[in-house]
């Protein structure tokens, strides 16, 4: 399980070649931030500014994409967040379902691409069940994603009444994984 911690700060950026970053070095920053369990990264050098966050804080990506400049020739805004046209499908059922089996309550989605777990390990009891009354603190899920274990929370407040995905099996960002009555 993705936990947050502050006792063991990450190394400090390395400085860019150039007014921007590379991805080698964010990629750098990214394996920092999952070996020290950490959630959140800023920084700021020479004119580019780099801010990172994992997990499912849907919110700070929107508002992150929102302040980008739509002109920035910097790499970054790509790096740092997912593609705009990604948030266009939040409520769209999973291409593998049938149509009979769309969504028709509030859906708590998928906030990156990976494998979903029902429970923390194999065997394990689900973290949440259908009947189970959730709100924006609640964890639902785990999604695997380049190797580190990530705890999803329901952005939304409701009860479970249907889980949308298998267990184990590949998720899209924006994917619909539980719908829910309000």
């Amino acid at each position: 399980m993705a936990k947050r911690t502050t006792s063991k700060p990450a190394a400090p950026a390395p400085a860019p070649s150039s007014s921007a970053y590379d991805l080698k070095q964010i990629r750098e920053i990214v394996g920092l931030m999952a070996e020290n369990n950490l959630t959140y990264f800023h920084s700021e050098q020479k004119g580019a500014k780099l801010e990172l966050r994992r997990g499912s804080d849907l919110e700070a990506v929107k508002e992150l994409l929102q302040s980008l400049p739509a002109s920035s020739g910097s790499h970054v805004s790509y790096a740092a967040a997912p593609a705009p046209a990604a948030a266009a499908a939040p409520s769209v059922a999973p291409a593998a379902a049938p149509a009979a089996e769309a969504a028709m309550g509030p859906t708590i989605n998928s906030p990156m691409v990976g494998t979903f777990y029902r429970s923390t390990a194999p065997g394990e009891k689900a973290i949440s069940n259908i009947g189970d009354s959730v709100d924006e603190n609640s964890n639902v899920c785990i999604i695997e994603a380049m190797k580190v274990m990530n705890e999803i929370k329901a952005d939304t407040r409701g009860t479970i009444v249907r889980v949308l995905v298998e267990d184990g099996k590949p998720v899209q960002y924006g994917q619909p994984l539980f719908e829910l009555k309000a």
